[in-house]
């Protein structure tokens, strides 16, 4: 047995093939509790901050990419241990070797180290959002959402440069140097993806809506889901998942429904030409008395005989409401058209479509 693990295979003696393959295996079947040891360990120390309410979420963010960064530890440093299969002579066939080794380590430890800083970055955003939903206004539950894109851009930037760098070996500073020049050509080849990263800033910085608001342009009626880069998320009336650039919604002209002080309802009402006076005067004395009464209106009132014509004595009816979602505005809706309906028959006056049917008849 011993001179079978001193025989040699690829320059290498079997005796160090199993230990380098007994590592491998140790480590990859009981990765997810060595992990979980370091984890810990970060747990202590996250714990003691104010996120410590949220380091069972950073734990489970950090454990998948802290195993595969461990496994890839492990086989690295033990092929490195191990002598390559070239005699002396054979530098250049050593080098290149090397070179391919190397180059694939580098290649997959720059994306593993970009995977944990950016699920560390979510970890981070997590929390201020968990502390943005405890403030009342919403415009930093906007800003934690964007800050999410750039953090997540700005890491896999940082790794493909690093790629490129360390393992490719392109001169970063002269792609830095040159972006001057490349950034002019960028900005012909892509000036439509350039204006709406300006409609982002311009939504962030003049805060037309925040996350939640109900909007309507170009007669498209949605709520806000999420704004990012380069488009707007919003959630329609008919629940529909529209994303629209920012660029459209910066150029076009946008109304916030949910800052409005009022909910108005404007109708009118048509009477039949048999309507008196009085009738009409004490109906719109109590339509107005109905208004001016009701606990949720917040504006003026205006009840008036606006037009007579052929069909109907036509009556305007304007109240101003507060402001309500829309379910509770179709209650208040419905409430008020229920007590003129009420209002007019208690009159003893006749609604103008009626009194068409009865003649048909």
């Amino acid at each position: 047995m011993q001179d079978f693990l001193n025989h040699e295979f690829l320059h290498n003696t079997w005796r160090q093939w199993c230990w380098l393959i007994g590592v491998i295996i140790f480590v990859v079947i009981f990765k997810r509790y060595i992990s979980k040891l370091i984890s810990m360990l970060l747990f202590k120390i996250v714990q003691r901050t104010a996120a410590g309410e949220l380091s069972q979420e950073f734990l489970k963010r950090i454990l998948k990419p802290l195993q595969y960064f461990i496994v890839l530890q492990t086989i690295y440093i033990g092929f490195h241990t191990l002598n390559y299969p070239f005699n002396k002579e054979n530098e250049e066939g050593m080098a290149l070797v090397q070179t391919i080794l190397f180059g694939a380590y580098r290649f997959l430890m720059i994306l593993n180290i970009a995977w944990i800083v950016s699920r560390i970055g979510d970890f981070f955003v997590m929390v201020l959002k968990h502390r943005a939903e405890k403030t009342e206004d919403p415009w930093d539950d906007q800003i934690v959402v964007f800050l999410k894109d750039i953090i997540r851009l700005l890491v896999w930037t940082i790794a493909i440069l690093s790629i490129l760098g360390a393992v490719f070996g392109v001169n970063i500073y002269s792609i830095i140097a040159g972006a001057g020049i490349a950034g002019i050509a960028i900005a012909f080849a892509a000036q439509e993806s350039l204006q709406n990263i300006f409609g982002s800033i311009a939504i962030f910085t003049e805060k037309p809506f925040v996350i939640g608001d109900l909007i309507d342009f170009d007669g498209t009626q949605g709520t806000v889901v999420k704004v990012g880069f380069r488009s707007t998320r919003l959630r329609t009336i008919d629940t529909a998942y529209m994303t629209v650039p920012n660029k459209t919604i910066v150029n076009s002209k946008l109304s916030n429904l949910t800052r409005r002080t009022s909910r108005r309802v404007y109708f009118t009402i048509g009477l039949s030409h048999d309507t008196s006076v009085e009738q009409l005067e004490a109906i719109r004395k109590e339509i107005y008395a109905f208004g001016m009464q009701h606990p949720k209106r917040n504006d003026e009132v205006n009840i008036g005989v606006t037009q007579y014509n052929t069909a109907a004595i036509e009556m305007l009816v304007e109240i101003h409401f507060e402001y309500v979602n829309w379910s509770a505005f179709v209650e208040l809706r419905n409430e008020l058209m229920l007590a003129i309906i009420q209002i007019v028959k208690k009159h003893g006056a006749v609604f103008a479509q009626q009194l068409a049917i009865a003649e048909k008849k």
